[in-house]
């Protein structure tokens, strides 16, 4: 079962393996990395494989509004 927690604001799932100052430190690390290219962190999988801890990392989505243009005749 993993561990479901919120670090800064990132939804993070986690193996329960880890120790909570490691999953703190990758998850830190990561939003400076991401911002850092401009992109902003949406949740974060965290799986302990043993020696690796494999990270998935998932950007934020970005929603924009676009107004409808209407047709001429309708107007």
């Amino acid at each position: 079962m993993e561990i479901y927690t919120i670090i800064h604001g990132i939804p993070v799932m986690a193996d329960p393996a880890l120790p909570k100052e490691e999953i703190n430190e990758l998850i830190s690390d990561l939003i400076q990395t991401w911002a850092w290219e401009g992109r902003q962190l949406g949740k974060v999988e965290l799986v302990s494989d043993g020696q690796l801890i494999h990270v998935c990392s998932y950007e934020k989505p970005s929603i924009q509004y676009v107004p409808l243009k209407r047709n001429q005749s309708e107007v």
